[in-house]
């Protein structure tokens, strides 16, 4: 009979293979995005991609960056035309970000290329462990999402 694997088994698991699986992807990024893009542009475009317009301390919640941070991330995608401002439609005040259509096609285009080459990372893998990596990825991503930090550990 097999040992069931321990919490902390499973969590060493998550910290060795998550790292190594974003290093990875940045250094995919950098590469085939002629590195016009960073990897924190990258996430910034795919969240307005995903969620729509967000305000800019939104983003940088999201990002665990400063609002000035955030701002010079975002001046950057606005001056190449990837990222453009509106005011809310219910909330005059408030300013939102959206990508443009340019953002769009360059978004869709690092997206289809970071497909392709993960596809090619994984193509060894059977039906069964095609499966089980769906499995699994949707099953972290439901239980991280629910995980809420405080503002700082005692």
């Amino acid at each position: 009979m097999e040992k069931e694997p321990t919490l902390l088994e499973c969590a060493h698991s998550i910290i060795e293979a998550v790292p190594r699986l974003s290093r990875l992807m940045r250094q995919d990024l950098r590469i085939h995005s002629a590195g016009l893009f960073t990897e924190p542009q990258f996430r910034v475009m795919a969240r307005l991609y995903r969620e729509g317009h967000q305000c800019l301390s939104g983003l940088a919640e999201y990002m665990g960056v400063s609002l000035p941070t955030m701002s010079k991330l975002i001046q950057g995608l606005e001056a190449r035309e990837i990222v453009g401002r509106e005011r809310d439609s219910r909330d005059r005040r408030r300013i939102l970000l959206g990508l443009t259509a340019e953002g769009m096609v360059q978004y869709e285009t690092l997206l289809r290329r970071t497909e392709a080459h993960m596809v090619d990372w994984i193509h060894d893998l059977d039906p069964v462990q095609r499966t089980n990596v769906i499995d699994v990825f949707n099953l972290l991503d439901e239980l991280f999402g629910r995980v809420e930090l405080p503002d700082c550990y005692e």
